[in-house]
């Protein structure tokens, strides 16, 4: 469908088997369907782990949970739809670091005001984003991948899903720390530009755990190394980059849901506490593992911590890597 609408809707005699006892909706919630709008392409991290707390909580609250991905414009296009829905509780937006912390920074103007217009409901995830290249490149770690690049200045090009992404400014920001010369080819998406580091036109890119998981594993890709302060249990063999020798690399990537900023705060807090429960799951646990996701379980108000922390600290890298869009 061209709203990439993707309704999981849980009959009654199912739910009643699988619902865990004592769990239901929030009462401002009770008999509405929830919008979880995803302001990215399917397929990515974000899209991935949407589907998954979709379906359990669609399954605790016995309710239609609808994953609707409106990407466009870096993130833009989705967040702000959901800025500006009804501030009632019934619509999420599924946002990460990359959109929430550095479009601020990478547009000159938005439709919306990040901090102010979307508050958090809870944290999801964090997982790490991975540099693959190309297995036609002659390297087999990120020592040699260093050294080939300072050997051949100008022959390295890293693909990204666009101007600006997380996958953008990690090369940029890679490039700087260990004194290479790199060249940033923007796609459009990360799939495409994943089809291309396969075949060889270009030579690596940063993506998300989930979207070089299956392509690491078949031999397509070659990991060389995560940004993440740990490793990610699926993808146990792949050094982090601050093992490899670039600290500043070692950034954690986060999922969260929003809503609208006007939904009343024990509303909020109501689902977040549903939110913390599903992410104690062990098959819920077990599948973001399969991700390469840790579940990440904090207060709201912890959280909006690491929020502005890390705007600032995604603004500087944009500041830095003079990335702009308008």
């Amino acid at each position: 469908m061209k709203t990439g609408i993707s309704t999981l809707v849980l009959t009654m005699a199912w739910a009643l088997l699988s619902n865990p006892v004592g769990a239901q909706a929030p009462a401002a919630l009770s008999g509405k369907s929830i919008r979880v709008v995803v302001p990215q392409t399917t397929g990515g991290a974000s899209d991935a782990l949407a589907r998954v707390m979709a379906q359990e909580i669609g399954k605790r609250w016995n309710a239609p949970v609808v994953v609707e991905n409106r990407a466009g414009a870096g993130g833009v296009i989705g967040s702000d739809l959901v800025a500006k829905s009804a501030p009632d509780g019934s619509t999420w937006l599924m946002s990460y670091s990359g959109t929430h912390s550095i479009n601020p920074a990478l547009y000159k103007s938005m439709p919306f005001d990040t901090l102010k217009d979307l508050a958090p409901i809870g944290s999801l995830a964090t997982l790490p984003f991975v540099l693959v290249i190309s297995p036609k490149l002659p390297v087999n770690n990120l020592g040699e991948f260093i050294a080939y690049a300072k050997a051949n200045p100008g022959r390295i090009n890293l693909a990204s899903s666009g101007n600006g992404s997380v996958a953008h400014l990690l090369a940029e920001m890679l490039a700087s720390a260990a004194g290479v010369k790199i060249t940033h080819i923007p796609y459009k998406g990360v799939a495409p530009a994943l089809t291309d580091v396969i075949g060889g036109q270009v030579q690596g890119i940063f993506a998300s755990a989930p979207s070089i998981m299956g392509h690491v594993k078949s031999g397509a890709v070659r990991a060389l190394a995560a940004s993440a302060t740990k490793r990610a249990p699926a993808l146990a063999e792949v050094p982090t980059f601050g093992e490899a020798g670039y600290p500043a690399l070692a950034i954690d990537s986060w999922f969260a849901f929003f809503v609208p900023s006007g939904t009343p705060a024990a509303l909020r807090e109501q689902i977040h506490t549903e939110i913390n429960k599903v992410l104690q799951d062990k098959e819920v646990a077990a599948r973001f593992a399969g991700q390469g996701a840790d579940p990440m379980i904090t207060t709201l108000d912890a959280f909006n911590r690491i929020v502005v922390s890390d705007m600032d600290k995604w603004g500087k890298a944009v500041r830095d890597s003079g990335a702009k869009i308008d």
